[in-house]
C-alpha cells in the first residue's frame, strides 16, 4: 500500500505542476519565454540546414556602390538601373523578383526642382518599363500606424484613433508592378521570430512572400493555380497565364478572395494533400496545395530560418550589373528561382536594415530584412514555417509529461528519482529536436523544464520527507528497546556500534516482581505475557518520565540507569524519584488485580559502570554491565529477607535532604567481601505520615542499640516496635536474628549482616 500511495502522490504532483506549466506555457510570458530560450536552443542544436534552391538574394551593399560608382545609399541610386537588374533576371529565368525596397518619391535635394523632377520620371519610366516588361514584379508598400483627429459629435467633440497608413511607390512603378504589397514583421524587445503571410488591418491584405509565391506557382507550374481559382471563384473563372488575373480582378486583388475564401479551411487542404478533389482535374500538384496552406492557414507565421546571415545564396548586385553589361552568364543560375533585392551588407554589425534574430552571433551580423523576407518565402514555398502545438494539444501534452515523470520519480527510489527525471526529459528533448528538424513542429522546452526541475524537486523533498518519517518510525520503533539517544547516535555514526559503548557515571535501579514464579505456574503463557506487560507499563511510565537513561527489561525484573559523565547529586535524585514512584505504581497495580499476589522489590546503587553493546556470534543486546549494577541486583533482593520495597545504599541518598530514609544496617551482600550500608527509601519528607516518623526514630535507637552490642536491650526494642507496627519487617528480621532464627524465606541463603559489636 505504501508504494501505491508514492506513486499515487506522484500522479496527482505531477498533475497539478502539469496544469500549472500548461496555464504559464499558454501565457504571454511563457510565449514569450520560449521565443527567448527554448527557439534559439532548438535552433542551435539543429544548426544550419541548406535553403530550398528556388530563392536567392541579390545583396545591395557598400562593395555594390563602389563597384558601380553609385551613391553610397540605395534610396540616391538612379532607378533606371534597377531596371538593368529586371531585365537581367528575366534574361536568367528568375520566376519572380522582389524588391524590398521603398521606391516613394524622393525630396528634391538640389533645389531646382524641375530639372530634378524631370530626371526623377525618367528614372522611375525607365525602371516602370522594365517592371511591367518583366511582368513578374512585386514592389515593397510601406506600413506604418498613424494617429489621426476626427469629430465623434455635432458639438465638434473630437479623439484620436491609431490607423493603418499605407505609401506605395511612385505611380509609373505602381501601375507597372505585377503586385504591390507590404512586408511587416511583428514589433518584438527581442529576436525577430514571426512574419505577417496576410496583413489583417481593414482586411486581409497578402504581403510581400505571399504574393511572392502566387507569382512564383505561376511561372514554374501552371497546373497550379486553376484550382485554387476553382475552389475561390468557380470554374467560369480563371487566371490569365501572362497577369495572374481574369482581366477584372488583379493578383493583390485575387490574393484578397483567395484567402477570404479559403482562410480557416483545413479540410480542403487535407482534401488535396491526399490526392486532391476527383472532380477537379488536374489533381492537386505539391504548389497547389502548398497555396491552399497558405490561404487556409493563420495570417502570422513563425520563421524557420536556415542558417546565419548568407545561408540564403546571396549574389552581388554589382555582380549581375557588370555580368550584364560585359555580356557574361551570371556566377549563380537563376532558372525558376524567385529572387529578393534588397540591403544585405554582412561586412558590419551596423548594417541599416538588419534584424536580430536566433542565428545573430557573438560578431554583432544580423540577418537583413531582404534575406528575413526570402526565408519567410521559402518557408511558405516548402511549408516548412514552424508550427506550435494548437493550444489544447499543448496543454495536455505538457499535462501528459508532467503525470509521467511525477508518476516515475515517486514510484521508483529516491536515489533513481533524477536519473529517471533525467532520461524522460532527455527522451523527450529529443523527440522535441526531431520534430523541430523533420517537421518543423515547435514544442515548448523552457517551460516543460522548469516543470520537470520543479518535479525533481518536490519528489526529493518527498522522498525525503517519507524516509525521514521511516527513519522516525524505526528510530521510535528501536528506541523501544534501546534508549532514543543511542539510537540517534547509532544512525548518525553510520551504524558503528562501538560509537555508543561508554563507561559513566551511574545511578542503578533494580527492580522484580515479588512470587512471580508461583503467580506464572498458574496462567496460560499469553496470560502470563499480557500481566507482565501491563506491569511493566505502570511501573515503567514514573521511570520514562524521570528520563532514565538505560532500561533493560529482563523476564519479570528491569534494570534502569540514570548516567552522567561525572558523579551528580541530580542523577541520584532523578533515580530515587522514580524509584519511589514505581513502587507506588506497583501498589496501585496491584489493588487493580487483585486477589493475585503482586508487589515490587527495588534496590538502587551509585558507581561507575559500562553502558553499550555487549554479546557475540552477530546477536547484542544493549544494556549495563558492572559491579555496581550486580549490587543494586543484590540491594534488590535484600528486601526479600528485610521485609520491605525499596531499599539502596547509603551513598546513593547522600546529600538528598528532601527524602526520608531509614538506616537498616550494614550487610555483606552475596558475592562480597566488604560490608555495604543500606537504608530504606521510605518517601519524601513532606508526604510521610507521624506514625511512619515515629517508626523511623524507633527503629534507628533498635539498631544503634543492636550494633553496640547491646542484646537485651535490642531485642526489647524490636519487639517493642512489632507490638506497635507488626508489618514493619525491619523490626521483624532483627528479632529473628536475636532470638537465633535465619530471616528469610526457606531455602534462600540469609545475607550477612554486622553482628553486635562488631565493625
Amino acid at each position: 500500500m505504501a508504494g501505491i500511495r508514492m506513486w499515487l502522490k506522484g500522479l496527482m504532483l505531477g498533475a497539478a505542476i502539469g496544469c500549472i506549466s500548461a496555464a504559464f506555457a499558454l501565457s504571454p510570458a511563457g510565449i514569450a519565454l520560449e521565443e527567448s530560450l527554448g527557439l534559439p536552443l532548438l535552433f542551435a542544436i539543429r544548426g544550419r540546414i541548406p535553403p530550398p534552391p528556388e530563392v536567392a538574394v541579390v545583396a545591395i551593399n557598400q562593395r555594390a556602390a563602389e563597384a558601380l560608382e553609385l551613391p553610397p545609399h540605395p534610396r540616391n541610386w538612379p532607378r533606371s538601373v534597377h531596371g538593368e537588374l529586371v531585365d537581367t533576371l528575366v534574361a536568367h529565368g528568375a520566376s519572380a523578383i522582389v524588391f524590398d525596397l521603398r521606391f516613394e518619391k524622393r525630396p528634391d535635394e538640389s533645389g531646382e526642382s524641375g530639372e530634378t523632377d524631370r530626371s526623377d520620371e525618367s528614372e522611375n519610366e525607365a525602371f516602370a518599363a522594365a517592371v511591367e516588361r518583366a511582368n513578374r514584379v512585386v514592389l515593397l508598400e510601406h506600413m506604418d500606424k498613424r494617429l489621426e483627429s476626427f469629430a465623434i459629435d455635432k458639438g465638434g467633440t473630437g479623439a484620436t484613433a491609431e490607423t493603418d497608413h499605407a505609401t506605395g511607390p511612385v505611380e509609373p512603378l505602381a501601375r507597372a508592378a505585377t503586385v504591390v504589397a507590404p512586408f511587416l514583421l511583428p514589433k518584438t524587445a527581442g529576436n525577430v521570430n514571426q512574419f505577417w503571410a496576410f496583413w489583417p488591418g481593414d482586411g486581409p491584405v497578402a504581403t510581400i512572400p505571399t504574393a511572392a509565391l502566387w507569382l512564383h506557382a505561376l511561372r514554374t507550374d501552371r497546373g497550379a493555380l486553376p484550382p485554387i481559382q476553382a475552389l475561390v471563384a468557380g470554374e467560369q473563372r480563371r487566371l490569365a497565364a501572362a497577369a495572374g488575373g481574369d482581366g477584372a480582378l488583379s493578383v493583390r486583388e485575387m490574393l484578397v478572395r483567395a484567402r477570404e475564401g479559403l482562410a480557416g479551411r483545413s479540410d480542403i487542404v487535407a482534401a488535396l494533400g491526399a490526392g486532391g478533389d476527383p472532380a477537379m482535374r488536374p489533381s492537386a500538384s505539391i504548389l497547389t496545395r502548398r497555396l491552399a496552406a497558405l490561404f487556409a492557414g493563420s495570417d502570422i507565421r513563425y520563421l524557420n530560418f536556415y542558417g546565419p546571415p548568407g545561408t540564403i545564396p546571396v549574389i552581388g548586385y554589382d555582380v549581375l550589373i557588370a555580368a550584364a553589361r560585359a555580356g557574361m552568364p551570371a556566377a549563380i543560375r537563376l532558372d525558376d528561382r524567385c529572387v529578393f533585392v534588397g540591403v544585405a551588407d554582412y561586412s558590419t554589425p551596423t548594417q541599416d536594415d538588419g534584424f536580430a534574430t536566433v542565428f545573430t552571433g557573438a560578431d554583432g551580423i544580423d540577418l537583413s530584412g531582404v534575406e528575413i523576407a526570402a526565408t519567410a518565402f521559402a518557408n511558405l514555398l516548402t511549408d516548412t514555417s514552424l508550427r506550435p502545438p494548437a493550444p489544447l494539444t499543448s496543454a495536455a501534452m505538457l499535462f501528459v509529461l508532467c503525470s509521467v515523470i511525477g508518476f516515475y520519480v515517486l514510484a521508483v527510489p529516491a536515489r533513481l528519482a533524477v536519473p529517471a527525471a533525467l532520461a524522460l526529459a532527455a527522451a523527450y528533448v529529443a523527440v522535441a529536436q526531431i520534430l523541430f528538424n523533420r517537421a518543423a513542429l515547435w514544442l515548448p522546452l523552457v517551460t516543460p523544464a522548469f516543470a520537470i526541475a520543479l518535479l525533481v524537486v518536490s519528489a526529493l523533498y518527498c522522498h525525503y520527507v517519507v524516509a525521514r518519517r521511516q527513519r522516525e518510525k524505526m528510530q521510535q520503533a528501536i528506541s523501544y528497546y534501546i534508549p532514543e539517544r543511542v539510537v540517534q547516535g547509532f544512525a548518525d555514526s553510520g551504524g558503528d556500534m562501538s560509537a555508543a559503548n561508554e563507561v559513566v557515571y551511574a545511578t542503578c535501579l533494580a527492580a522484580d516482581m515479588e512470587d512471580f514464579t508461583p503467580l506464572a505456574e498458574g496462567m496460560r503463557p499469553g496470560e502470563v505475557a499480557s500481566l507482565l506487560n501491563s506491569y511493566f507499563d505502570a511501573i515503567a511510565k514514573p521511570i520514562n518520565d524521570r528520563k532514565a537513561d538505560v532500561v533493560e527489561f529482563r523476564a519479570d525484573g528491569m534494570m534502569c540507569a540514570w548516567t552522567a559523565p561525572q558523579p551528580q547529586a541530580e542523577v541520584r535524585a532523578r533515580a530515587c524519584a522514580a524509584a519511589i514512584g514505581a513502587r507506588d505504581a506497583a501498589a496501585a497495580f496491584a489493588a487493580k488485580v487483585a486477589p493475585r499476589p503482586l508487589g515490587v522489590r527495588l534496590g538502587l546503587h551509585d558507581g561507575e559502570v559500562f553502558v553499550g553493546h555487549s554479546g557475540g556470534g552477530g546477536r547484542f543486546v544493549y544494556g549495563i554491565v558492572g559491579d555496581i549494577a550486580n549490587t543494586a541486583a543484590r540491594i534488590e533482593g535484600l528486601n526479600r529477607y528485610l521485609g520491605t520495597r525499596l531499599l539502596a545504599s547509603a551513598g546513593v541518598v547522600r546529600a538528598l535532604d528532601h527524602l526520608r530514609v531509614r538506616p537498616v544496617g550494614q550487610f555483606i551482600l552475596k558475592g562480597k567481601n566488604e560490608p555495604l550500608s543500606i537504608v530504606e527509601i521510605v518517601g519524601r519528607r513532606d508526604t510521610v505520615s507521624v506514625q511512619t516518623e515515629t517508626l523511623c526514630r524507633r527503629f534507628a535507637v533498635a539498631l544503634q542499640a543492636f550494633s553496640a552490642g547491646n542484646a537485651e536491650a535490642a531485642q526489647v526494642l524490636f519487639a517493642a516496635l512489632l507490638r506497635d507496627y507488626p508489618a514493619d519487617g525491619p523490626s521483624r528480621f532483627y528479632l529473628n536474628r536475636l532470638l537465633g532464627e535465619e530471616g528469610g524465606q526457606a531455602g534462600q541463603e540469609a545475607p550477612m549482616i554486622i553482628r553486635m559489636g562488631t565493625k
